[in-house]
């Protein structure tokens, strides 16, 4: 799995089996010091938030021993696409500014890469499942402002009738927003059209109500960052 005897010496890609039992988190947690003794950033990746942290508490006393704690990250397999795309600069948050400012250009860090990157992935099996093989993430930006809240009011009070994009055209609210967002008014009507389509199909997700918010279910967790789509 380390390419120990390899003529060329290269890291490849493995898939490795290990019985229930047999220790599979104490392999994965000595691969992982030992890919980061070698100069890796390590990432271990699994689907269920319990398994995983539960595993990181258990080897964290070996990692710090080693001296490798800080280049080892355990994480559910989200937390590693987050990672990943916030990489230099929180993206959701760069595009929120951006619109919010009405400018075209965004500030992000750009650090270069000290170390090399690897990624162990526990579970493996979970992501032949219809959440993530094929599938796509898609993290989004949430703009908040009383021009958008106006216009969604709009046509959320007039979903009884049969609204169509020229109608929400020529209301104020309308008008408001694009005032609002000038450098983003093409965008504007798109949105529009998405808004008088969810109101026309609207059904409610199943979800759980905690600490008196809504959330839904994600593998074995609930989330409080996920939104829904009509009909989803």
């Amino acid at each position: 799995m380390l390419g120990v005897g390899d003529e060329n010496g290269q890291l490849l890609n493995n898939l490795v089996q290990i019985g229930a039992g047999e220790g599979k988190s104490i392999t994965l947690g000595v691969t992982a010091a030992i890919l980061a003794l070698l100069g890796f950033d390590v990432h271990c990746a699994c689907y269920s938030k319990y398994l995983i942290e539960k595993n990181y508490r258990e080897l964290l006393p070996l990692f710090d021993s080693l001296g490798v704690a800080e280049y080892i990250r355990y994480g559910t397999i989200n937390k590693f696409y987050e990672d990943m795309i916030n990489r230099n600069g929180n993206v959701c948050q760069m595009v929120e500014e951006l619109i919010s400012n009405n400018s075209n250009e965004v500030s992000k860090s750009s650090e270069p890469d000290a170390r090399a990157k690897i990624l162990l992935i526990d579970e493996v099996d979970a992501l032949l499942n219809k959440n993530f093989y094929g599938n796509m993430y898609t993290p989004s930006a949430r703009l908040r402002d009383s021009s958008i809240t106006s216009l969604i009011d709009f046509i959320w009070n007039q979903r009884i009738l049969i609204l169509n994009i020229n109608e929400v055209k020529d209301s104020d609210e309308y008008k408001v927003c694009c005032n609002r967002f000038p450098n983003w008014e093409p965008l504007i009507p798109e949105a529009v059209k998405d808004l008088i389509n969810d109101v026309n199909i609207y059904t409610i997700p199943e979800y759980v109500l905690k600490e008196d918010k809504i959330v839904y279910k994600e593998q074995d967790d609930i989330a409080y960052n996920i939104v829904h789509g009509p009909g989803r």
